[in-house]
């Protein structure tokens, strides 16, 4: 089958959870003998947007499109000529048998559209919230939850009304323009007109889709909740696939934790609010009397305004140290070098790859309760969920973890039971059931 993965990004110009994801099936398909190829986008300050770069990464075809939203307008961030054109180029060239969609941020919200008008066969990933929320996390643009349904007051979210109605202080001001430079956010206000067009264009486009798959029982709930609703024959929760660890990186600490020998937590995503460094940062205040150390792995935003908040919980916190940016195939390494995952999340997160991740290596995982967390993680079997943005409960689990004899041993051998799937069985998912 000519199988055409289409994602926002992809490595090694792009990491993320979905870049990452999007690499792994098409390696497990590329070995199971289907003929796969990359459609995706990145981002080129010198370039023009529409710029076509084709190159072959584990040899499959990728071909990436410039597209930096140059115009400005919010609207640039839901629909791209440049990347249309460069998608109906690629199905004409390549025909494939079927469009699979990882996602659509940062390309344009008409693609599956396109697909189908080209008679191509058009089945999605729905990772997240996207298709409902602009900022793709439902928080509000003072970083605040976004109770939805969406509809009536994203406009307010995008122009920031909303942060400086709810929050008019001086600090509210910083958190507001604080979000309004996260990655996602439109450089510019919408208007209610459109706002309403980029809803109805991805409720379109979840329309088009034959199939659809979610990581998460939550996923689905959430966007029926936002006003989003998925066909229920055609839609289901499978969750993601992971590679099979070796031997040697599911081996636990057998010393018993001390001075000398301190716990090692380690923190994986990218280090910004949502993903709630700095709530772990302030827990280990609370535990300046306890022997750990916290290892932070994922991108580092040095030029963003989080930085003037989280900088100094790094500094300020010698037993912990920022490693930056790391490829896929260093992560059996990192885990193999930790005793427990943290992940202190203030958003409510669609799935959890870091934990699956954790959880096949054997090492157990401290969570906020947000989102479908508590799907991944059985609470006191491997791992221990904690309320979000309470930085001294979630030190009150941790400090347990060094305290309460044989707790970290007992949820270590819970994670090696969890219930995960190797890539290789999700590739057969997938393909029993978006690809029948």
């Amino acid at each position: 089958m000519r199988i055409l993965q289409v994602s926002n990004g992809y490595p090694p110009r792009a990491f993320g959870g979905v870049e990452t994801h999007t690499q792994r099936l098409a390696r497990v398909l590329h070995r199971k003998g289907h003929t796969v190829r990359i459609f995706t986008r990145h981002s080129d300050p010198e370039g023009s947007d529409g710029d076509i770069l084709e190159e072959v990464v584990d040899d499959l075809a990728v071909t990436s499109v410039v597209n930096d939203a140059r115009g400005g307008q919010f609207r640039d961030h839901f629909l791209s000529t440049a990347v249309a054109t460069a998608f109906r180029q690629e199905i004409r060239k390549t025909r494939p048998d079927i469009v699979h969609f990882q996602h659509l941020i940062g390309l344009s919200g008409d693609l599956p559209m396109i697909a189908r008008d080209a008679g191509i066969r058009c089945v999605a990933t729905v990772h997240e919230y996207w298709y409902a929320c602009h900022r793709v996390m439902l928080q509000r643009e003072d970083l605040t939850p976004c109770e939805g349904p969406l509809q009536r007051d994203c406009v307010a979210c995008v122009s920031g009304e909303a942060a400086s109605a709810a929050e008019p202080s001086e600090a509210g001001r910083i958190r507001t323009r604080l979000a309004q430079l996260l990655p996602w956010s439109p450089a510019r206000a919408a208007g209610p007109l459109v706002a309403d067009e980029r809803f109805q264009t991805l409720r379109q486009a979840l329309d088009t889709y034959d199939r659809i798959v979610t990581p998460s029982k939550f996923v689905i709930e959430e966007l029926h909740r936002q006003g989003m609703p998925m066909p229920t024959l055609s839609t289901r929760a499978i969750a993601l696939g992971l590679p099979t660890p070796s031997k040697e990186a599911t081996l636990s600490r057998t010393e018993p934790i001390s001075e000398s020998h301190p716990l090692r937590i380690t923190f994986i995503g990218h280090l910004l609010p949502h993903k709630g460094p700095h709530i772990l940062l302030e827990a280990l205040q609370e535990l300046h009397d306890l022997p750990l150390r916290l290892a932070l792995h994922g991108r580092r935003w040095e030029q963003h305004p989080y930085e003037a908040q989280l900088g100094p919980l790094l500094r300020e916190e010698p037993r912990a140290r920022a490693y930056g940016i790391f490829a896929d195939e260093a992560l059996p390494e990192i885990l193999a070098r930790t005793d427990a995952l943290v992940v202190p999340s203030t958003c409510p997160e669609s799935f959890g790859l870091a934990t699956r991740e954790a959880m096949l290596a054997g090492r157990p995982v401290i969570s906020t309760n947000c989102g479908a967390l508590p799907e991944s993680i059985r609470q006191e079997q491997d791992g221990l969920l904690v309320p979000g943005e309470d930085p001294k409960a979630l030190a009150a689990a941790l400090r347990r973890l060094v305290e309460e004899e044989g707790l970290l041993a007992r949820l270590s051998e819970g994670a090696r039971s969890a219930p995960i799937a190797s890539m290789e069985h999700y590739a057969d998912a997938i393909e029993g059931f978006l690809y029948a």
